[in-house]
């Protein structure tokens, strides 16, 4: 009778350990069938990390400026904002002193292909926000250098640079060039130009004889895909 026990309990362990080795085979089959992807998903970004970040900025009032999300570009421009188009943008996470000028591809159905500015007081920010991100997750900033980012033009400056000074209003937009490379002389005859980019401003106040422009933009949205491999 003893024995029998013993046998029954030897008997009923043994199924319980070939039970526990087919669950944990069957678990190693499906973990193996996930590949690397359930590892990375803990993952986050870490500073000086170098990731193809997607992003849109806007202005304080909502308009679109600049996104990498083509949704988001094509309901933008049948909203009537001054969206350009671009591509991901290669930084590092987390690292500051970007150059002053950023020129990015981008398209405008008006302009046609042209380089943004991308200030690096921005993408420095923005680069900063990346890190601690997981792949896909987004994170909405707000701008906080101190700089206004305004600058006062006269009529005749006004017209120079593409507006329309007489029929132009408050809230207007209007394409200024900016140079990626600061000018220290004045070129000589025979030197190149230096690249011009273009960034939108806005007509914040206007008078008889001036108008004062706004460049700088409010908020923005960072995300990334996936982790350099």
């Amino acid at each position: 009778m003893k024995r029998e026990e013993e046998k029954k309990k030897t008997t009923f362990w043994s199924r319980v350990v070939l039970i526990a080795i087919a669950v944990l085979f069957v678990g190693m089959m499906i973990i193996s069938s996930w590949g690397t992807g359930w590892i990375t998903s803990f993952r986050t970004a870490k500073p000086l990390e170098t990731l193809s970040m997607q992003y849109t900025i806007w202005d304080e009032n909502g308009q679109v400026i600049l996104t990498t999300d083509r949704a988001v570009y094509q309901t933008a421009v049948q909203n009537g904002d001054p969206v350009f188009y671009t591509t991901t943008l290669d930084i590092q996470a987390g690292k500051t002193g970007n150059p002053a000028i950023m020129g990015v591809p981008a398209y405008n159905p008006y302009l046609g292909e042209v380089k943004f500015a991308l200030l690096g007081m921005e993408a420095d920010e923005m680069g900063i926000a990346l890190v601690g991100l997981h792949t896909g997750e987004t994170r909405k900033l707000t701008f906080q250098f101190e700089d206004p980012l305004q600058t006062d033009f006269s009529r005749e400056e006004f017209n120079i640079v593409g507006g329309n000074f007489s029929t132009s209003t408050v809230g207007d937009w209007i394409p200024l060039g900016f140079s990626e490379t600061p000018i220290v002389d004045f070129p000589d005859e025979n030197e190149t130009a230096p690249d011009t980019v273009l960034r939108m401003a806005r007509v914040m106040e206007k008078t008889d004889t001036s108008a004062l422009l706004g460049y700088r933009y409010a908020t923005a949205d960072v995300s990334f895909a996936e982790f350099p491999r």
